[in-house]
């Protein structure tokens, strides 16, 4: 895994596994500027962007309205991974209300000693 971010943009990049990057990628648009890149063969994360993380990680919940406007079969299945180790510590999503809010770690506070 490798943590990348723009302090000017203030943008997180997250990649989950190097060896998936020239994979075939779909793309979930969670919210504006919140992106889920999926191996289409493995449906494996390999990487997820937030733009405005800093603003975002601030809020106690927000909406993800790309995930209300996904069909039920496309939550069905990505719920799993949303929820599974890879991402979980990354993000909290209500599955039923589309709420939820982004995980602001120790990890993740590093980035102005860093950037």
């Amino acid at each position: 895994m490798r943590l990348s971010y723009d302090s000017e943009g203030d943008v997180l990049n997250v990649i989950f596994d190097e060896r998936l990057r020239r994979a075939q990628k779909i793309a979930y648009e969670l919210r504006d500027g919140f992106i889920l890149y999926l191996a289409v063969d493995s449906m494996k994360p390999i990487q997820l962007t937030v733009v405005n993380y800093r603003r975002l990680s601030e809020f106690p919940t927000f909406l993800f309205s790309g995930w209300k406007k996904l069909k039920p079969a496309e939550r069905k299945k990505l719920f799993p991974i949303l929820v599974s180790p890879t991402l979980s510590p990354f993000l909290k999503l209500d599955p039923q209300t589309g709420y939820g809010y982004v995980s602001k770690s120790v990890m993740l506070d590093m980035f102005p000693l860093a950037a």
